[in-house]
């Protein structure tokens, strides 16, 4: 598909999408492919997402015998708050910055003015996430008697500071920091195998996540000077305030989604216990290293979407319908895979002590296939083609629905009650997106030549 995708892109022809497919041999498709940026960025990222995947399935199995599912679950339940102030630190960087480093990465003065705002945004933010951190554990008790484990882990948000992910995803360059990350997680590992033996270590396991953050981090920043060439230059208040305001709807968006993501370990330890959280996360892990597997392709293609929906809305439909139907079909063989599987998968990575993540990892199979569909549907659609507030809106709805559900399902039914939240959150980002897309214009998935949105 990449293949074909930056040959129709690149070229520029007149001719139908169809006529491309039926012009091409295998031959040029792997010649053109080799040469495609998407394509090397797709397998750069894919170097990530090995990290992200493997290193996770052989340090599971180990930490939670060695952890125990209550040491796992206060890590866990640790995360997830941290993950809230992670989030407030990218404030949709990850995409605002993406996209406008992408249109204007052949100048250099622009994309260092860039560079230099967002990471000055990005530590004013983490100063401001540990002032309320601080505040916090002043407050809720719960906090307080995990504060120690909070500070470690905070290591990571200074680590997604200093780590300019935005920057390389933008310039269509992300072989270097591919292999930083890889190095990183390597390190962790070896260090859990090392270090970690009992129960009590968890704080240690928390503190190899986060120095491998910050050195991660500091690592890409370095190399991101030295690969494109920026230069410390002045910073300003208006270029930072300038900076905030572009990201600002879809902060609300990366907001929305924490909602009903990254923090719901935290929410569930707030009404549960440590162990419950642990059940609910070693399952959601599995499931999300499994979605993980999608993640490179659609990084890869964003920044491409973004450039060519400023030029070709016809041409952004025709592929964002293609891929809807490749990442679909991916996500819903994982889907299966893991229904099927989740007793076996339970038994080899989780152990006897995990039986009730069995049914917590089956109830959340189902969004590997409405992720698949709604990256496409809202990242590589809805955002290139400038509808931010709509997507941000339908993200903020899920959000609220995934919260009101939680608090509601958790007390009774526990992790397989967190699940289920999750689960109608997901189907409902999914669903709407798909709504208002066709809503707008049905051409998205029955493509007409000369459509527009």
């Amino acid at each position: 598909m990449f293949v074909l995708f930056t040959f129709v892109y690149r070229k520029g022809d007149r001719v139908s999408i169809q006529q491309a497919i039926d012009s091409l041999q295998l031959k040029q498709w792997v010649q053109i492919g080799l040469r495609s940026t998407v394509a090397r960025n797709a397998a750069s990222l894919y170097l990530i997402q090995f990290a992200n995947y493997i290193v996770p399935l052989i340090m599971i199995p180990y930490l939670v015998r060695v952890l125990g599912p209550a040491g796992y679950g206060a890590v866990a339940f640790g995360q997830g708050l941290i993950n809230y102030f992670i989030l407030f630190v990218e404030y949709g960087f990850d995409w605002s910055a993406t996209r406008k480093i992408s249109v204007h990465r052949n100048d250099p003065q622009a994309v260092n003015a860039t560079a230099l705002c967002v990471w000055a945004a990005k530590g004013l933010l983490a100063l401001i996430g540990f002032g309320i951190l601080w505040a916090l554990a002043g407050i809720v008790p719960k906090l307080s008697e995990e504060f120690l484990l909070l500070l470690i882990l905070y290591g990571l948000v200074w680590g997604n500071v200093f780590f300019p992910t935005w920057l390389f995803q933008g310039m269509e360059r992300m072989v270097a920091i591919s292999l930083i990350n890889l190095g990183m997680k390597l390190g962790v590992l070896i260090g859990v195998f090392t270090l970690i033996r009992k129960p009590e270590h968890y704080l240690l396991y928390a503190g190899l996540m986060s120095f491998g953050a910050v050195l991660s981090g500091m690592t890409g920043m370095i190399v991101a000077f030295r690969m494109f060439r920026l230069r410390f230059d002045r910073i300003t208040w208006s270029g930072v305030w300038e900076t905030l305001k572009e990201g600002w709807v879809l902060f609300l968006s990366k907001a929305s989604v924490s909602l009903y993501t990254a923090g719901n370990a935290f929410i569930l330890g707030m009404l549960t216990n440590n162990t419950v959280v642990g059940y609910y996360s070693a399952a959601e892990k599995i499931v999300k290293s499994m979605l993980g597997l999608l993640d490179p392709i659609a990084q890869a293609a964003y920044p491409r979407f973004s450039k060519m929906a400023a030029e070709s809305r016809d041409l952004t439909l025709a592929w964002g319908r293609r891929m809807l139907a490749m990442m679909g079909g991916t996500g819903f063989l994982l889907m299966a895979g893991v229904l099927w599987g989740a007793p076996f998968i339970s038994a080899l990575l989780l152990g006897p002590g995990f039986t009730p993540s069995i049914a917590v990892m089956r109830v959340l199979a189902p969004i590997i296939f409405l992720i698949a569909l709604s990256n496409v549907l809202g990242i590589q659609l809805m955002l290139p083609l400038g509808r931010d507030k709509a997507f941000t809106l339908i993200l903020f709805g899920a959000g609220l629905l995934n919260v009101v559900l939680a608090v509601t399902l958790a007390p009774p039914w526990k992790a397989l009650g967190m699940a289920v939240a999750v689960l109608i959150s997901e189907s409902f980002v999914t669903v709407t997106m798909f709504a208002y897309l066709y809503f707008i214009n049905p051409s998205v998935i029955a493509l007409n030549r000369g459509s527009r949105i």
